[in-house]
């Protein structure tokens, strides 16, 4: 090159280690423009070296680098000679540089500069319209490897902080690109790119191994943790496309969140189209838009309730259900997710539903639950709750509404009501979760109708029954210092005429058999325990009279009874079980 010969003649006498030029000297030389053949857009203009006070130094008025094209080095192929960098060609002496341009793979910096060399490479401190930027550029295999600081402005104007960058290029290879840089207020963590672009024949292109992560993002209302955006395919630097955004998991306000992956087609900067999948079974979809913030719109659509529960149980930790059909109705919107002072909505409704709990099993299942997020966190619409048809249990419960409530960063059942055995049920309020505690109230059942599940035949009764049974569920249910009780009320058990012939022979089953005809009661109580396995003992204690002869005797009469009740209300035989039992377990109780 034109300027590397003059720069020869000024910079023999030096480097013949014989300083012929007296220092009261001064020379210059001036070369008006260069450029690279193969490069048109790397040039320079006003190169001028000067001989003064026994020094070189160099000026130039403007120099234009394309890095992405010109070589830093001949290979030996074919027409490289014609693109070697204008750096190479420059005298190892430092130059101040009015306006230095670099050509980027999309845009442009400038502003003045200084450049300078040493053994680790060629030293760049650049004045830019964004701050001052510090590069180390260093010719390899032919292309460049850089090293650097700039201003987190010239990427994005909410970058306030310095970004650390590094990088390579190679003829014929990928560019690669590191950067990181820490997020401005409001939000805290360290953003680290790990960028690959591809030059196609409209440009540059981000590859799919592209990757935007941060560890650990923060905000005032919360955090989310291992967070990683990648383009799903090659992308123009625009960023118009598909992207891929995931998380391990996080937090908004009080609430923990579950992790995921958010799917976004930017159809421009503005709006686009989002498809979050909670599960490979569970993906909502909607709609973005920037409008003085960031609004979010869910349209209505359906999802399985069986993948929904599933994908629930691991983030709330509810208890394993199964679920058999039904279907839940989805829509959601948000003014403005940046404002925490904006709400966030969601509206379910579900339908069809069919599930079990343990070896409970619940159908017709149907309801509605509001969810909004707010500065003080999840909160509940009115009205959210469920309406079950049946729920079966081996004792029939129907017209069952529930009542939910978000207390303490979980679900609660505010109130249940039902109808069991011609009464009434309520279970008070309880924290709904994989281990839970409640309490059932039971008021006017029907013992008419309960002794007609036995269907041992002979027996008939009636009577109001009332109770409460405080349980424990830890995957099945447990019962502890359960009570029954009820007042006046009869039992009336006709035996069949082979267990009369029984009682020939045995004085204390005649006696039994016969109070038992006609057993009027004032007070029946019983205390219930069961263990998770379905193991039983109830103690019950009836008070009353019973006719003996011609006369009506005041009877006490006190009964054990030790049963699986689970396979009693999974199978309904009690028939034949109460049959084998009733003689023996009669014998084993004692009356007055």
């Amino acid at each position: 090159m034109v300027c590397g010969l003059m720069a020869a003649l000024l910079l023999w006498p030096v480097s013949g280690g014989a300083q012929v030029l007296p220092s009261w000297l001064e020379l210059s030389a001036r070369l008006e423009r260069a450029h690279v053949p193969a490069c048109p857009r790397e040039r320079a203009q006003g190169f001028e070296l000067h001989w003064r006070d026994g020094g070189i130094s160099g000026r130039l008025a403007r120099l234009s680098l394309d890095l992405t094209c010109s070589r830093s080095g001949n290979q030996g192929t074919e027409g490289e000679r014609d693109a070697l960098s204008l750096l190479l060609t420059l005298p190892p002496v430092d130059f101040a540089i009015e306006r230095l341009v670099l050509y980027l793979p999309q845009g442009e910096l400038t502003g003045p500069a200084r450049l300078r060399r040493d053994e680790a490479g060629m030293h760049i401190d650049w004045q830019t319209g964004g701050g001052e930027l510090t590069l180390l550029l260093t010719p390899r295999d032919g292309g460049w490897r850089w090293r650097g600081t700039l201003p987190g402005s010239l990427l994005l104007p909410a970058l306030t902080g310095l970004v650390a960058m590094e990088g390579e290029w190679k003829p014929g290879q990928d560019l690669q690109l590191n950067a990181s840089t820490a997020l401005p207020a409001p939000f805290a963590g360290q953003l680290r790119l790990r960028g690959r672009l591809a030059q196609g024949e409209q440009g540059w292109y981000w590859q799919p191994a592209s990757r935007l992560s941060l560890s650990k993002l923060s905000w005032p209302q919360g955090r989310l943790r291992d967070l990683s955006l990648r383009p799903t395919r090659a992308l123009p630097l625009t960023g118009v496309g598909h992207w891929t955004l995931s998380w391990r998991d996080g937090r908004w306000q009080q609430q923990g969140l579950p992790g995921g992956r958010l799917e976004l087609s930017l159809t421009d900067h503005q709006q686009g189209e989002l498809t979050l999948r909670l599960n490979p079974q569970v993906k909502v979809s909607g709609y973005w838009r920037r409008q003085g913030g960031l609004a979010l719109q869910l349209p209505e659509q359906s999802l399985p309730l069986a993948a929904v529960t599933g994908w629930l149980q691991g983030w709330l930790n509810l208890p394993v259900a199964t679920v058999s059909g039904g279907e839940l109705t989805l829509s959601g919107r948000a003014g403005n997710l940046l404002d925490a002072t904006r709400p966030v909505t969601l509206d379910l409704a579900l339908s069809d539903g069919d599930l079990g709990l343990g070896e409970v099993r619940a159908q017709g299942v149907t309801g509605q639950l509001g969810l909004g997020w707010r500065r003080q966190g999840l909160v509940l619409s009115p009205g959210s709750g469920l309406t079950i048809g049946e729920l079966n249990t081996g004792v029939p419960v129907t017209n069952i509404h529930a009542a939910l409530d978000w207390r303490n960063n979980a679900f609660w059942l505010a109130g249940l009501t039902g109808r069991v055995l011609d009464g009434r049920l309520a279970l008070s309020p309880m924290k709904l979760g994989a281990h839970s505690r409640g309490e059932l109230h039971l008021q006017d059942i029907s013992l008419a109708q309960l002794l007609s599940l036995a269907a041992l035949p002979g027996l008939t009764g009636d009577g109001d029954l009332h109770g409460r049974l405080p349980f424990v569920f830890d995957g099945r249910f447990s019962v502890e210092n359960g009570r029954l009780w009820g007042d006046d009320g009869w039992v009336s058990y006709q035996a069949a005429d082979t267990l009369l012939g029984a009682a020939e022979d045995n004085l204390s089953l005649a006696l039994t058999l016969g109070m038992l005809k006609d057993l009027r009661y004032h007070r029946l109580e019983a205390e219930l325990a069961m263990t998770p396995k379905g193991d039983a003992v109830i103690v019950s204690r009836l008070r009353g009279q019973a006719p003996v002869g011609e006369r009506l005797h005041p009877v006490n009469f006190n009964y054990r009874h030790e049963e699986n009740l689970l396979q009693l209300l999974t199978s309904l035989r009690f028939a034949e079980q109460l049959s084998e039992r009733l003689p023996a377990g009669l014998q084993g109780g004692s009356n007055e």
